[in-house]
């Protein structure tokens, strides 16, 4: 028969309290000594086994202690310790689904345990449950009324379920009670703030607005304050009012978009609204006036007005830019080259103003000369303008000159490699990125481009090497501290380059720090649901929910995920070829990654820090022997059904799941994939490969049951009809590649290689740019075409972009 706690001797029971109190502590190692010592007399006491399995788990002998929890659950499966030490364990291992199983099993033997309720109800917000959450709040509410937390976590709660107006009545039911503890003045404040941000919500404005002037004397975010005003007001339709208080906002900060949209909608426009143009140039005409020095009211113009009110408002911005030397002008104004008429008349205008101060040293409107540095700014603008338009040689020559202008001025040669890296040349563009640093080796961007430029000629080491600019000298482990940065440029960028070096295993390695990066963001919110409560930064709390909801959203979480999915990919190919991968091991006499000390030195001090045993997460696999060995497949199918989940919208997410369900022959995923990238794109380039593919597939497997076969085919032809490969080849470059991908996928070498040699070619020039050119180089490699037929392409390629060294 199990023994409880409460019926062992009370020496034990002394000491398994102060076991609890150990692992509170964080003092594993002594708890578990002191969990063995009552195990010594009583070998089968479930609840200490379960503590033995937690203190286990936190000393990285998991599989140890999920065994002996397991063993004390079967022993007292009735205990609500011994839930509550399992769905600690499972919490601290980011098993949110499994803890909370533990928890509700926990609660069936404790139904009033606080502890147990606060850490469920917080990882139903974790997971978005947030009716239970609602439940498991009343109940704390219930038990303790007069504690915030509780009856501000309930309010949130609701509000997170939809219901604000039960969110307002918890609010206005507690907020004054005569036995709560007080709270400072922004803790007042806040709370204020969201308690008529949820009136808002309601749609009861009138009443907001009201509740708004009560609450004024209590606000210390005044800006806050102001914005809710003017926003009220608006919603309440009184737009007058409205006006005044949006006025009130852009004399605090006229560069705010918002303020401005919401002055225009409070003079009843909408600056989406062609029709709607000339009145907003005008009321920006009066806001420009009364707020002479803000930018964004100077460039405004320029997005709603065109042909002569054009010319006249891009004359103003240009001219106001170059004499104050503004280099960011061409950045400001690049949304406007959607535009074609728009971009040619900013270059036509830039080039009237160069050739002006060269002929007379002055604008044409002006009776003063201009400073020197006007035309160096002039130069610069447009080596950015013709570097847009593909016309690398002509930004060269201007970029040329404006360096020769002012040797010292940094900007210039930022934007010579960056010419020079769209024109093909990345070790040009390496160089001179570095030359830029050289001029102020202090500056962090220019440090950070360059570790990207020489990222991008596949200088890890080197680029490592002055990452380790960013690190502290007194950081015990370097190496894993630039992992902690969470640098996930830096992460993707080197995953590129060791997958163009062919080290699939220290890519994937790379491709998964970036990928953990957000998994981290999405497990750090569990701090936040008690931490922000406790703290009332409501509003802001309800934000990072709703921040969290879209993190994987991110491109550069899609970019890891796409290209570790695609490198698992291509481990399975060359392992069903036969063709095994096998990691490259690290040369241990590699060039110092440390600032400081010879070779060995720099080993020692990134391997495990000065002094330090501490074997740490990024060393211990550092080839990526572990993803390379692991199921290629099945990895690659739970990275493309997540970003099927996060990232549907996206083409290339379906084009990936069809890539990873054909080769694990699940045909009707792949139709699935195929119908949802044409639902997205009924012309994307992938499409008809993709059919042809599914439809090859299924006549020549014959392990797939024949009468599942006939329902897919029979829907590929209704959708898609008869398909070739080669549609669309003769006019899109991405039509070439899609099908060259297909044919190599089906082993059609040659036929790949004879689309591929035709990418440099005129009849492509649209869509012709530096990347595709490079991929169709990298496929006709991968085709097996011989020397000659890459060289011609080469030579080609050369023809389209002179200055490249990549072809």
């Amino acid at each position: 028969m199990s023994m409880t706690v409460t019926e062992l001797p009370h020496k034990e029971q002394a000491l398994f309290r102060s076991a609890l109190k150990l692992y509170e502590a964080s003092q594993y190692k002594k708890g578990l000594k002191v969990s063995e010592q009552i195990l010594k007399k009583f070998p089968d006491h479930g609840e200490t086994l379960s503590v033995k399995g937690m203190f286990l788990a936190h000393l990285e002998r998991k599989e140890e202690g999920y065994e002996l929890m397991e063993r004390g659950l079967k022993i007292n499966p009735q205990s609500s310790i011994s839930w509550h030490v399992y769905g600690l364990v499972c919490r601290s291992d980011k098993k949110y689904v499994q803890a909370i199983k533990c928890y509700e099993e926990a609660l069936k033997a404790d139904s009033e345990n606080m502890h147990i309720l606060r850490e469920v109800a917080s990882l139903y917000v974790q997971m978005r449950q947030y009716s239970k959450a609602v439940e498991c709040r009343e109940k704390l509410t219930a038990m303790n009324p007069f504690f915030p937390s509780f009856w501000l976590g309930l309010a949130t709660a609701h509000h997170m379920n939809g219901r604000y107006d039960l969110a307002i009545k918890v609010i206005s039911a507690h907020e004054l009670g005569n036995n709560q503890p007080p709270l400072d003045k922004y803790m007042i404040s806040e709370l204020s703030l969201y308690k008529n941000w949820l009136i808002e919500l309601n749609g009861d404005y009138q009443q907001a607005l009201e509740h708004l002037k009560e609450i004024r004397p209590q606000i210390v975010d005044i800006t806050g304050w102001k914005e809710k005003k003017a926003r009220l007001l608006l919603k309440a339709d009184r737009k007058e009012a409205a006006a005044t208080a949006f006025q009130d906002l852009l004399e605090r900060n006229s560069e705010n978009d918002d303020y401005i949209t919401g002055y225009m909608e409070c003079n009843g426009l909408d600056m989406k609204c062609d029709e709607d143009q000339d009145a907003v140039l005008e009321v920006i005409g009066t806001l420009q006036q009364q707020f002479p020095s803000s930018n964004r009211l100077r460039f405004l113009p320029l997005m709603y007005s065109t042909g002569d009110n054009f010319a006249v408002a891009a004359e103003s911005l240009a001219k106001y830019a170059l004499r104050k030397g503004i280099p960011s002008l061409f950045s400001s104004v690049r949304v406007l080259y959607a535009d074609k008429a728009k971009g040619a008349a900013l270059g036509t205008l830039i080039e009237s103003c160069a050739t002006q101060i060269r002929d007379t040293k002055r604008f044409n409107d002006s009776t003063d000369d201009e400073p020197a540095s006007v035309l160096l700014w002039c130069n610069y603008y447009l080596a950015q303008h013709y570097d847009y338009y593909g016309d690398h040689e002509r930004a060269l020559t201007l970029i040329e000159e404006a360096i020769r202008s002012s040797p010292k001025t940094i900007e210039p040669y930022m934007i010579k490699a960056r010419i020079l890296k769209h024109a093909g040349d990345f070790r040009g563009a390496r160089d001179t990125m570095d030359y830029a640093r050289q001029q102020d080796v202090g500056d962090r961007y220019l440090t950070t481009k360059f570790i990207k430029y020489m990222l991008r000629v596949d200088e890890v080491d080197e680029a490592e090497k002055t990452y380790l600019l960013f690190v502290n000298e007194d950081a015990p482990h370097k190496i894993q501290e630039i992992v902690n940065m969470q640098a996930t440029w830096y992460m993707n960028e080197r995953g590129h380059a060791y997958r163009r070096m062919g080290d699939i295993g220290r890519a994937l390695k790379h491709y998964h720090q970036a990928i953990s990066v957000f998994d981290t963001y999405q497990d750090d919110q569990y701090d936040f649901h008690q931490y922000s409560v406790r703290k009332v930064t409501l509003r802001s709390y309800i934000d990072i929910l709703e921040w969290e909801a879209t993190v994987y959203e991110n491109p550069a979480y899609q970019t890891a995920a796409r290209a570790a999915a695609e490198c698992y990919l291509e481990l399975a190919d060359r392992k069903a070829s036969c063709n095994t991968f096998v990691p490259i091991e690290i040369e241990k006499d590699d060039k110092p990654l440390t600032r400081n000390g010879s070779a060995q030195q720099g080993q020692h001090n990134l391997a495990a820090g000065v002094g330090e045993t501490k074997v740490y997460d990024v060393e211990k696999d550092p080839n990526g022997t572990k993803f390379v060995e692991s199921d290629n497949l099945a990895e690659a199918l739970k990275l493309a059904e997540h970003l099927e989940s996060v990232a549907a919208s996206n083409p290339d997410t379906h084009v990936l799941a069809f890539e990873v369900h054909l080769r694990m022959q699940k045909y009707f995923l792949v139709l699935k994939a195929i119908n949802a990238l044409k639902a997205i794109d009924a012309t994307h380039p992938a499409l008809p490969s993709m059919v042809v593919r599914l439809s090859q597939a299924l006549d020549t497997d014959e392990s797939f049951a024949a009468a599942l076969k006939v329902p897919l085919r029979a829907q590929l032809a209704k959708s898609f009809g008869a398909v070739d490969i080669t549609t669309g080849t003769a006019e899109s470059i991405d039509s070439v590649l899609a099908a060259a991908k297909s044919m190599l996928a089906m082993g059609n070498g040659d036929q790949a290689a004879a689309l591929l040699v035709q990418t440099p070619e005129a009849k492509y020039a649209e869509g012709r740019t530096l990347l595709k050119l490079l991929e169709a180089k990298r496929l006709l490699a991968k085709s097996g075409a011989d020397e000659s037929t890459q060289a011609a392409f080469g030579a080609t390629a050369k023809t389209v972009f002179p200055l490249a060294t990549c072809f």
